[in-house]
Order: structure tokens, then C-alpha cells, then sequence
């Protein structure tokens, strides 16, 4: 090993021209390496702060499937950033040939320490491709040289697999990129701005825009300000240190003050830290045990836990009850002073778990002091902020902070409590952030892996069901726990279930803890079967409170597949996320690997929760997010909590994981959603389809509107024969390609390219409704070769078949590029589209003649309807006329009437003609009184005749300025017909009331008593003025004592309207007191009142002469308006009226503040209902609400 690192600081010397190579390096041994067996381990010295974790090389023992033994970087960072660590196989360290992988460590040490790239094309990778066509239409090598480079590939260049083959002996001169071929020993310097290529595809110059590797590295702090100039070092000597990883010593600090002596916080806290000691903390780890408000006092001294009594002692030694001292005289750098002491009786290094409660908050003073103190002592600090108690959190309280910047980590457990107790949640929430606290500073492979956790709420079921997943690699120590309350919330059922359906009772297996409030069952190896485990557990907690299940297990000692670990960060270090900075969004990474290679198609979903309260009093509700890279947008300022899962497959095997990655604060100022540009498209690849002559395809993954969320407005494409002239944002407007789709969608599109021979390029970029423009893509390639030439073929006669989702490409000009077509080919191609024409326009005048035709027919078939409509006669029956058969009544012709188009009727009247067809009066009443009679007649204006008669049919005109203002009271009379209506010579307007869909009844078969029947009709204009029209003549079989419902006025003249009043003695204005027996009994219906979309509509009364229950509005279920109608769907319960199997529903009202001038009656609907047995009839009316002027009505 330190002759490799020997060599690959010699490489990095030479290719940074003298200004940086390796000093000294530390290299970290397990704890299972002895003397014996490394000799050099006889000065090795205790490890401080070095781990596996924050290591900058990592020796496997298991090769990679990619990369085999050879290193390779992990790098999640952008272009000039240094990446997450180098990872290579022990079996490198073992061949015999240091300078050759020392090459491969300095290549590898270069793109992580300076965040550069590979500068040669990859097999297999259509984006980077080995090769790739130059201007001059040749196949050249995908690299960067400082001379041309001269490979004599044995396969297709064109073909993705042909790698590039140069040697040594053909490229003597060949002396950069180091980072195009580490394994040629002349090569030893990098690129520079001379010597770059910038127009090759490499992943280099895709991810630095172009820029050389050196013009990257100069921004580095290695070399900013004139550090480390050229020629201005000496390579020195390495120095290689061996340090060997200590078994963690661990100090627990935590807060005892006032703030702990609330509900069952302090009883939560002495459970968990017990918890913790007794069965989390491995065997040989030290712990102590500290306490701290004003001052701070040690309750056990730093003791390595090796047997069970000393793990009881260290568990127990927190007091019973916490200290009266009030929060704010708590001392966070009194407690650290002390846990320091600890730690120092026993060297450098160690871990201090702090535990605290309140809002966390750090003043500036207390921060500084305690960031000296830990990077003095080498000592990392975790918080564990419990419980947090401040409503409204604010973020960089400073104790995030403080831990941050030793290393450590930080979680937060939310307040959950209901009068005198503390909720389980609480309690768990503790207990699962010490463990992967504990885990973090231990490392992966010291802890059992968590595979499942769930909470089940109380109150809901009597026995709680779950699963959990057990992967072939784990099964050593199975552990299926319960946490609850109280202890008899737990019922006797506890049942598992393995993959086979074999069912465990546990009833001789479980241990009960009642000092952690916890209920195990260990499972051994044997039991253990890989798969899909089911159980199920009586729960008899409280609504309240709830139980909650955790299983763990250990990995085997020698497993058949690889274990999986998953690893989660941010891309913010410090857990602080400036909102104003929209180049450096928070980005959630979370690593699934099984051994050392990479888990594909791993499900892994981020739960992300903003702490505190919202702003009506409760706390804020998790948010699942799919990490697919799409992206998300809308977190507010604050602090959030996040937690990941993770479920997948390895070799077969189903596997899943839970990480708790901590805590992220958001500041700043938000910026609108809008300000955030698309994402930039990285894969754009073009593909010469096969079996085409010019057809090209073009695949991309579709970028976000804002990032990579949502979808973008459009696409800008870009197309050039010089590749300089596309980056500097010059080249030709391609049109006709497809609008986004929503990310990451992947799209397609393909066109029609006829320039053949030309090397030309191409690129695009998305725009976001707001304009904003994301980065250029990248450039690809495109092509075509000219087909051969042969002798033409008869032309066909068939019209030539143009490619779906095609375009056709446009140069500068703007004039398409048309392949040339002889003679007989323009022919039939004009020849197709003239007749296409031809037939169109034979089409086109047909339809025209046939709807003038259609028009004049309706327009006289209108006018006869009017005419025989107000020629026809109703019969009326006076008081005391009994007709036996309304069809005789209707032959004899005792009377004519006119119904005035201002009259009311009862709901009974249009029940009782309506339905008794057997009835002569349009309204008789069930004591054979006509509503008609001398006693109920109205007199309107002194209008009325010895006949009853109103005025001619003709002077109702529809629609005519000749209306009346408005419809006066039942106090002001009524006018006379020749005040009020127009002359028959005006004549009737062709505009008639438009016929809704939903006036159409939505009954198709007889109703019956058990079937709720609803239906809306309404008549069209055409059957006369505003009124109770009557049928036409010429139809005998419309003939009947059935009144079809009043059709409402459009008047044309515009008036002030006034608002509706309703008059009981409105229906005989010459009497005082009706009667019982012959006048009309009205009931006012409640009136409801609906707001729905800004119309406020008012129902206004109901009338009926039998009692009536009130009706209430159940729900509006749709609504929708338009200029000249409102449609409106409601649910409604009426009480059933007693002695009627049917009856009619009328709703109707005036407008008030419809128009500026004039304004009418508008008719709302009538449904017709069947009785029930029940008391109450619940039913659906759909009501159109005729508006009397062209714009919304306000009733």
C-alpha cells in the first residue's frame, strides 16, 4: 500500500506541474489486526477521528462487477467540487505492479479532490460514445490529446462497443490527457486550454461546459491566491501513518432542567437511555454518563460495558426525577466541559451524545466557545433535540450548527402529548434517534439493521397486522419488539407468520421488559427463513395512544448474497438551505448497495416533515416523495425532519431498510417557483433509423418547469454545422417538435433530414411558462449519408406515406429542404391533392344548401306552431262542475280561457292536472272546486271580461320592448293587456328560449312506489308566449287536461329591477280571509340559501295545500353557468306529503341586480317526485336557471 500511494504521488507532481502531491497519508486498520499478523502494526497508534465513514480511499475486500479491483470514484457533486470518496479493491494492493496502479490511484485522486472527469469516450454509452464523426465526416477517436491521435480500431468505429486502441509505439509524441489514459506511461501531463479539445462528447467537457481540466483546477483553493505555484515545490518524502479503529467511547450528556418535568417526558428519557445501554450498545464500547442544567455533574464515569450488570448500573444512573432549575439557567458549554473531561481521562477523540430540550437555541458566544472546545479535544457532538418544544421553530438555532461542524449528526423529537401524558410516538421517536445515532458513530456493521417499523394507531382494530421483509443476507438475531404505554395495551395474541404460512405462537417466546416498556421475541438463525414475514398483535390501546413494532436482524456470518447497507445525506453538509440561492437547491441522496456495487430499480421513497405547528393549531403531516429525480418544489422556511425507506431486490431477493438521515434547516427569502429555470437535458442522443434513408430519431429525458419538477412550457431546438456557433447561442430555429412532457418523462421525436453528407449539430434547451431557460444540452452529432444511386422506378400511384411525429428541417432561411421529385411524381402528387380538394368543396356546398333548407322549414314550421298555439281553448270548470271524464269536458267546450302570462299556480294545481287525466279542470281541487271558481277568479287592472278573457294570444308578445317595467305586486294590480303587450302586428322574434340537455327526463321506465322518479321538463318557445302554454291544435294526441309547466320570460327591455316580495293574499287580492274550504292554503318553505361559485341563489317558496315538512338542502352537486342560463344540481330531503302517491316540486324567483335596466321572472325547474314509504324522501333535482339578460344573474 505505501508504495502504490508512493507512486500515485509522483503521478499527481508531475501531471500538476509540481504544485501538489501526497504528504502524508493516514491509513486506518480494523481492530481485529494484531502484531502477528502486520509487523509494521507495532507502532500503529489509536485512531481519533479517522472512520470508515469519512475515509477519502476505501479498500474493498469485494470486487466491483464494473470495475473489478481497479478504483473508481463516487462523485454526486457538480464540476470543480470535490466528490464523495475512491473506492478500489484490496486485490490491486496485492499485484505486483506498483507504478501501473499507482497511475490508476493518481487518476482517480484528480477527479476527487478537484472534481474533474474522465476526458475519453465510454463503451457502451451512446452519450459519450468512443467515437465520434469530426467536421470532416470521419471517425475520430472520443479523447483529448495534445497531438492527433492515431488508433487503428479492428472493429466499426460507428459501433458503440469498438473501444479505442492507440499504443505507445504509434503516438510517441502523445503526452496529455492524463485523464484520458492513465495507463500509458508517456502521458503524464493533463489538458490545457491549448491542448483541449472542447467539442469532443466526453463526459468531462459535458459536465465543465467545455473548459479544460486545468482552467477547473485552477479554481481550486489548492492553487488560488498563488499557492502552490509552479516549480515552487519539492517532492518530498510520504509520510504513512497506521492508525487502528478504537472502540467508540461514548459520553451521554443530558439536560435534567424544569423543561423535563412535563407529562411523561422525564419517565420517556430515563426508558430510553436505559434502552440504549442495555441492548443497543455493542459489547466493549465505553459510556458515561453526564448531566447538566445551571451546572453540570457526572453520574457514571467512562466504563467499557462488557457483562450485564455493568450495562444495568450505566442504564440506571440517571436520576429519578429531573432538577426544578428553570431552562433558560441551562449551561450547554458547562455540560460539554464536563463530557470533554471524561473523554480526555482516556486520550483524544470519543463521542459526546447530547440530549436537550426546548428550541435548541445556541447564542453566538456559547457556539464559538464550544466549537474550540471539541476541535481541541477531537471529539464529534450529536443532538438529539427532546423534545422540541417551540411551536414555530427557527431555523440555525446554532446547536445544529455546533454538531455540524465536529462531524456529527442532529435529530429532532417532536412534542406529542394530550393532557397529563406524553404520547408513545414521542417515546419511539427518542428511541430511534439514539439508535442511529449510535449507528452513525459506530458504523453500518455494529448495529443490527432495522428492517421494519411501523406504528398502529389505537381504538381502530382489535388486532394490528403487518409485514416485514428478511433478505437471505440477514438472520443471525432476528428481534420482533413491541413498545407500548402500558403494558396491558398489549393483548395476548402475538402471532408470526413465515413465507411457508407456518404460524408461531409466541406465547413461550416473548420477554417483557417493563423498565422500557417493551415486549420482545428472538428468533435464531434457524427459524429465520428469507422472505416475506406477516404477523399480527392484539392492540388495545387507547385512541390516543398506539403500539409500535420494530424488527431487527443481524447479517449471517457467511451469506449467500451480498448485504445490502444504505447510506443517506444531503447536498447541503451543514444541514443549512439557503432558499434565495436557487443554483444550490437541497438535494436528498440516498446510496443502496450490496457489497460495493450498486442496487438498480431500489424503491426509495423520503419522508420529509416540517416541524412544529401549522397555523391551525396541529402539527404538520409527513410528505412522502419518490426520489425518481423529478424533482420537488413548494418546502417552506422552517426545520424538517427526514426519514427514507428503501425497498428492492438483490439476486432475486426482496430486501428492505429504513434511514433516518436528520435534520435540514431552510432560510432565507423563498423564491417564487417561477424563478427556478428547467433542468438541463444531459441524454439528448440522435439515431439514423435503420431501414430509412433520411429518418432520424431523437430520444431525451423530458426536464421539469422548475428543475426537474413539473413540466416545461416548450422546447427550443438549434441546429448548426459549426459547434461553436450553437455554444456562443447562433445556429438555425428548428419547428414542429413536440411540447414537454412531465419529467422525467422520455421523449421522442423524429424527422425528416435531407441534407446527406453534411456533419451537422444539434441541441436544445426547455422554457417555463415564465421564460425562464434552462442550459444548453448537450450536442449531438447528426449525419446522413446520401443514399445510393439506382435506376428510378414507375412512379406509384399511391400518395408518398410521411413518418409519424415528423418535422421537416429548415435551413437559415426559413425555406424547406425538399428532395427532388421528376415529373410524373409532381403529377400525382398535385393530381391527390386537387382531387382532395375537388371533394371537399362538393362537400361544403352540400352541407350549406341542406342547413339553409333546414332553416326556412323550422322558420315556418315556428310560425304555424305560434299561430295554432294561441288558437286552441282550455277548458275550465267552474265551482261545482264534476266531469266524470276530462276528454268529455274537453268535447263539450263549456268555456274558453286564456292563462295569463302572469298568473301563479299552486303546486296542486300542476299536481292535479298534471296527473289526473280523468279531471276537466286544468286545477280542480279534490272537493271538486275549480281554482277558477267566481270565488278565487283575480282581477287584473279591470281587464277581466264576462268571459274571464285577458286580451288577444297576439299581444303576448315574447321578447317585445313593449313589456312592462316590471311585474308589479298583487297590491298594484296587474296592466291591462293593451298597456303592457305589443300589437299582433309586430309579430313574433325567430329567437327562441334554448332547450338545455338537462331539460330531457331522466326517467327511461315506470316508476314505481319504491323508485324515486326525477324529472326536468321544459318547453321550448316555440309553443307560445310566457305561460302555461297550451299544445297546438293540429296534434289531437297532445290533447289533454294536462298543463305543461310555465315556460319563463326574456324580455328584451332592460329595467331597474325591484326586489321579490311574497304575498299570502297575492292569490285574491278582493279577499281579506279565504276560506277553508275554496281558497288556497300556502305554507312558506324554508328558504335556502346556497353560495357556490359566487351566485347566491335563493329558493323562495313552495306552494302546496297539504302539509308539508320543511325542505332542506342536502348538497349541491354540481353547478356550472353560462351567459344566458345557470345550471344547477342539488340534493334534497322533503318530508312526504300524506294522501298523495306523486307530487310537484316548483322553484322559481325573480332577478334582483341581474341588469342595469329591467330584468324579469326566471324559471328554475319543477321535478316530479314519487311517495315513498319512508317519512322522508331524499332526491337529486337538476334546475336551469334562465337568466333574462346576456350576463350573470344575481337571484
Amino acid at each position: 500500500m505505501s508504495e502504490v500511494l508512493a507512486a500515485a504521488s509522483t503521478v499527481v507532481f508531475t501531471a500538476t506541474r509540481g504544485r501538489a502531491n501526497f504528504r502524508s497519508v493516514t491509513v486506518l486498520v480494523p481492530p481485529t489486526w494484531t502484531t502477528a499478523s502486520c509487523p509494521l502494526l507495532e507502532t500503529v497508534h489509536n485512531a481519533t477521528g479517522e472512520t470508515w465513514d469519512n475515509a477519502d480511499v476505501r479498500v474493498t475486500q469485494e470486487r466491483h462487477p464494473q470495475h473489478g479491483p481497479r478504483p473508481w470514484t463516487l462523485h454526486t457533486r457538480g464540476c470543480g467540487q470535490s466528490g464523495d470518496y475512491v473506492s478500489l479493491g484490496h486485490e490491486l494492493l496485492l499485484q505486483n505492479n506498483t507504478l501501473a496502479n499507482g497511475r490508476l490511484v493518481a487518476h482517480e485522486w484528480l477527479q476527487y479532490r478537484y472534481g474533474v472527469f474522465k476526458e475519453r469516450g465510454e463503451i457502451g454509452t451512446p452519450v459519450h460514445p468512443p467515437h465520434y464523426r469530426a467536421p470532416d465526416a470521419s471517425w475520430k477517436p472520443n479523447t483529448c490529446a495534445n497531438v492527433p491521435v492515431v488508433a487503428n480500431p479492428s472493429c466499426d468505429p460507428e459501433n458503440l462497443s469498438c473501444p479505442i486502441i492507440l499504443t505507445q509505439e504509434d503516438n510517441p509524441d502523445l503526452t496529455s490527457s492524463f485523464m484520458a489514459f492513465p495507463e500509458v506511461s508517456s502521458v503524464t501531463h493533463l489538458c490545457d486550454e491549448g491542448t483541449h479539445d472542447r467539442d469532443a462528447p466526453t463526459r468531462h467537457n459535458l459536465l465543465c461546459s467545455g473548459k479544460s481540466a486545468w482552467e477547473v483546477m485552477r479554481a481550486s483553493p489548492d492553487f488560488q491566491n498563488n499557492r502552490n505555484v509552479e516549480a515552487g515545490l519539492r517532492e518530498s518524502d510520504l509520510k504513512v501513518k497506521y492508525v487502528r479503529a478504537r472502540l467508540p467511547r461514548i459520553v451521554l450528556l443530558v439536560e435534567d432542567t424544569n423543561v423535563m418535568n412535563v407529562q411523561k417526558r422525564w419517565d420517556f428519557m430515563r426508558k430510553a437511555v436505559r434502552k440504549m445501554v442495555t441492548y443497543d450498545v455493542p459489547d466493549g464500547y465505553s459510556v458515561g454518563l453526564v448531566v447538566f442544567d445551571s451546572i453540570a455533574a457526572t453520574k457514571y464515569p467512562l466504563t467499557a460495558l462488557t457483562d450485564g450488570a455493568t450495562r444495568e448500573k450505566v442504564g440506571s444512573s440517571l436520576p429519578r426525577n429531573p432538577s426544578q432549575e428553570g431552562e433558560h439557567k441551562r449551561c450547554i458549554v458547562c455540560g460539554l466541559r464536563e463530557a470533554l473531561h471524561l473523554l480526555r481521562q482516556d486520550g483524544p477523540g470519543g463521542h459526546v451524545v447530547m440530549v436537550t430540550g426546548g428550541s435548541g437555541n445556541l447564542g453566538e458566544p456559547e457556539a464559538t466557545e464550544a466549537t474550540h472546545m471539541l476541535a481541541d479535544a477531537k471529539v464529534s457532538l450529536h443532538a438529539i433535540i427532546y423534545p422540541l418544544t417551540e411551536k414555530y421553530p427557527r431555523p440555525n438555532a446554532g446547536l445544529e450548527t455546533l454538531a455540524s461542524r465536529s462531524g456529527g449528526h442532529i435529530f429532532i423529537v417532536p412534542d406529542e402529548g394530550i393532557g397529563a401524558d406524553s404520547k408513545l410516538g414521542m417515546y419511539y421517536n427518542l428511541l430511534d434517534s439514539l439508535y442511529h445515532t449510535l449507528s452513525a458513530l459506530a458504523g453500518r456493521s455494529a448495529l443490527p439493521v432495522k428492517v421494519h417499523s411501523a406504528e398502529h394507531p389505537g381504538g381502530r382494530v382489535p388486532v394490528s397486522e403487518g409485514s416485514f421483509l428478511v433478505d437471505p443476507a440477514l438472520g443471525a438475531d432476528t428481534v420482533f419488539a413491541i413498545f407500548y404505554y402500558d403494558v396491558t395495551h398489549v393483548g395476548n395474541l402475538i402471532h408470526l407468520v413465515n413465507p411457508q404460512g407456518q404460524v408461531i405462537d409466541t406465547a413461550n417466546m416473548q420477554k417483557e421488559d417493563a423498565n422500557i416498556n417493551m415486549i420482545t421475541v428472538r428468533l435464531v438463525e434457524a427459524q429465520v427463513t428469507p422472505g416475506l414475514w406477516r404477523y399480527k398483535v392484539a392492540n388495545r390501546a387507547d385512541s390516543h395512544q398506539a403500539l409500535y413494532v420494530q424488527v431487527t436482524s443481524r447479517p449471517r456470518p457467511r451469506p449467500e448474497t451480498p448485504r445490502v447497507s444504505v447510506r443517506g445525506w444531503t447536498s447541503h453538509t451543514m444541514g443549512l438551505v439557503n432558499a434565495s440561492d436557487i443554483s444550490q437547491p437541497l438535494a436528498l441522496y440516498t446510496e443502496v448497495v450490496a457489497g460495493v456495487a450498486g442496487v438498480e430499480s431500489a424503491i426509495v421513497t423520503a419522508t420529509i416533515t416540517k416541524l412544529g405547528y401549522a397555523s391551525n393549531g396541529t402539527q404538520h403531516q409527513p410528505q412522502d416523495v419518490d426520489l425518481y429525480d423529478n424533482g420537488l418544489t413548494g418546502l417552506e422556511l422552517g426545520k424538517y425532519s427526514i426519514m427514507v425507506r428503501v425497498q428492492g431486490e438483490v439476486e432475486g431477493n426482496e430486501f428492505a431498510r429504513h434511514v433516518r438521515l436528520g435534520m435540514v434547516d431552510v432560510v432565507g427569502t423563498k423564491p417564487s417557483p417561477d424563478a427556478l429555470p428547467p433542468a438541463r437535458v444531459v441524454d439528448l442522443r440522435a439515431t439514423l433509423l435503420p431501414d430509412t434513408a433520411n429518418q432520424v430519431s431523437f430520444t431525451w429525458t423530458a426536464p421539469g418547469g422548475d428543475l426537474d419538477y413539473g413540466t416545461a412550457d416548450r422546447y427550443v431546438v438549434m441546429t448548426s454545422q459549426n459547434q461553436r456557433d450553437l455554444v456562443e447561442g447562433g445556429g438555425t430555429l428548428l419547428e414542429g417538435w413536440p411540447t414537454p412532457l412531465a419529467s422525467p418523462a422520455v421523449q421522442q421525436h423524429t424527422i425528416t433530414w435531407q441534407e446527406y453528407n453534411t456533419v451537422n449539430y444539434l441541441t436544445l434547451y426547455a422554457v417555463d411558462e415564465e421564460g425562464n431557460t434552462a442550459a444548453l444540452s448537450n450536442i449531438v452529432t447528426v449525419f446522413v449519408p446520401a443514399p445510393p444511386t439506382t435506376t428510378p422506378s414507375p412512379p406509384s400511384l399511391a400518395p408518398p406515406v410521411v413518418p409519424a411525429n415528423t418535422s421537416t428541417v429548415r435551413e437559415g432561411t426559413g425555406a424547406p429542404v425538399l428532395a427532388a421529385l421528376d415529373t410524373r411524381q409532381l403529377a400525382v402528387v398535385f393530381g391527390c391533392v386537387g382531387g382532395f380538394i375537388v371533394v371537399v368543396a362538393i362537400i361544403v356546398c352540400y352541407c350549406t344548401t341542406a342547413h339553409r333548407r333546414h332553416r326556412k322549414s323550422a322558420a315556418a314550421k315556428k310560425v304555424h306552431e305560434v299561430q295554432d298555439a294561441y288558437s286552441v281553448t282550455v277548458t275550465v270548470a267552474s265551482k261545482g262542475t264534476e266531469f266524470p271524464d276530462g276528454k268529455e269536458a274537453l268535447k263539450d267546450g263549456i268555456k274558453k280561457e286564456y292563462i295569463s302570462p302572469v298568473e301563479s299556480w299552486s303546486a296542486s294545481q300542476l299536481l292535479s292536472s298534471h296527473q289526473d287525466s280523468k279531471r276537466g279542470s286544468v286545477s280542480a281541487r279534490s272537493d271538486n272546486t275549480s281554482d277558477h271558481s267566481a270565488s278565487t277568479k283575480k282581477s287584473y287592472g279591470g281587464s277581466s271580461g264576462a268571459m274571464d278573457y285577458y286580451g288577444e294570444a297576439s299581444q303576448y308578445q315574447y321578447r317585445h320592448a313593449g313589456y312592462p317595467d316590471h311585474y308589479p305586486t298583487p297590491s298594484d294590480g296587474y296592466p291591462t293587456p293593451t298597456e303592457g303587450y305589443p300589437t299582433p302586428p309586430e309579430g313574433y322574434p325567430n329567437e327562441g328560449y334554448p332547450v338545455p340537455l338537462e331539460a330531457r327526463s331522466y326517467i327511461s321506465s315506470q316508476p314505481s312506489d319504491s323508485f324515486l322518479s326525477v324529472s326536468c321538463d321544459l318547453l321550448p318557445s316555440s309553443n307560445g308566449p310566457p305561460a302555461y302554454a297550451a299544445y297546438p291544435s293540429y296534434d289531437s294526441s297532445l290533447r289533454s287536461t294536462k298543463v305543461p309547466p310555465p315556460i319563463p320570460p326574456k324580455p328584451k327591455v332592460l329595467y331597474t329591477p325591484e326586489p321579490y316580495i311574497y304575498d299570502t293574499h297575492s292569490l285574491d287580492p278582493h279577499s281579506s280571509t279565504p276560506s277553508v274550504a275554496s281558497e288556497k292554503r300556502v305554507r312558506n318553505v324554508t328558504m335556502s340559501k346556497l353560495m357556490h361559485q359566487g351566485i347566491d341563489k335563493t329558493f323562495k317558496s313552495i306552494y302546496d295545500e297539504t302539509n308539508w315538512s320543511n325542505i332542506k338542502v342536502e348538497e349541491v352537486i354540481s353547478h356550472r353557468c353560462t351567459p344566458l342560463r345557470v345550471h344547477t344540481e342539488i340534493s334534497l330531503r322533503v318530508g312526504t306529503p300524506p294522501g298523495r302517491q306523486r307530487w310537484l316540486l316548483l322553484f322559481y324567483a325573480p332577478c334582483r341586480g341581474c341588469c342595469s335596466t329591467g330584468a324579469r321572472w326566471v324559471m328554475l325547474s319543477c321535478c316530479t317526485v314519487n311517495r315513498t314509504s319512508s317519512p322522508t324522501t331524499s332526491l337529486h333535482c337538476c334546475m336551469t336557471l334562465h337568466f333574462c339578460c346576456g350576463q350573470p344573474c344575481d337571484l
